[in-house]
């Protein structure tokens, strides 16, 4: 359907991308009116930014409250959950700091008590899942190669020497150690870099179509 046969489109692509190329402009070092026109609109952005997630935190708590009121199944995930959001509230909001008194809203998610709460539990679940996958990958490197595919094989073997190159005894061995370390400012910083211009590019098409109107995201189509 063509924009012009549309309005109310047609009014929400032109509001985003004169909106993202004043952001975009200013950006990129445009000073003036413009400057502070784009920032009233990242300010805009990051109120609405803020309401929606208000709105997703009370729409996923009311729906995983009714699993618990239910007991429907897996129920107690959802009380965990649950749990776990008032654990974050009650320290981001209620929890004392020096110099602090009564409600005060943190600054950011750096602030003592969050990360006190991250520490304390998110980190070494996370550590947990991380150690997991160790074996999840072992079990994907015996798959492949029981695929008898000769890129899986040259992965697996190449994982497996640098992973026993990394050894203490292996390192300590004579030419080792600045081998390795070539290889990861040459060769894996070479792939790093390639994947993060491909993203970039990936990215900025994306953006790009948006600011011209052939993907519209924010009309949910």
């Amino acid at each position: 359907m063509s924009l012009f046969r549309d309005p109310k489109r047609l009014l929400a692509v032109l509001i985003a991308g004169v909106a993202g190329l004043i952001v975009l402009l200013d950006f990129a070092g445009a000073g003036g009116p413009l400057a502070a026109l784009a920032s009233v609109l990242v300010e805009w952005a990051a109120v609405i930014t803020a309401v929606g997630l208000l709105l997703g935190v009370l729409s996923v708590s009311g729906a995983h409250l009714q699993r618990v009121r239910a007991r429907s199944a897996d129920w107690p995930y959802s009380l965990i959950l649950i749990a776990g959001l008032l654990v974050m509230i009650v320290a981001g909001i209620f929890f004392p700091l020096p110099g602090r008194a009564g409600i005060v809203l943190p600054g950011s998610l750096a602030e003592v008590p969050i990360r006190t709460v991250f520490r304390a539990l998110y980190e070494p679940i996370a550590g947990s899942l991380l150690a997991l996958l160790a074996f999840f990958s072992l079990s994907a490197a015996l798959r492949a190669l029981g695929r008898g595919s000769a890129e899986a094989v040259v992965i697996v073997v190449v994982a497996v020497l640098v992973l026993v190159a990394q050894l203490p005894p292996v390192t300590a061995l004579p030419g080792v150690g600045a081998t390795l370390q070539w290889f990861n400012d040459y060769v894996a910083l070479a792939g790093a870099r390639g994947l993060v211009i491909g993203a970039a590019i990936g990215a900025f098409v994306a953006g790009l179509r948006v600011l011209l109107g052939f993907d519209t995201p924010y009309l949910d189509r």
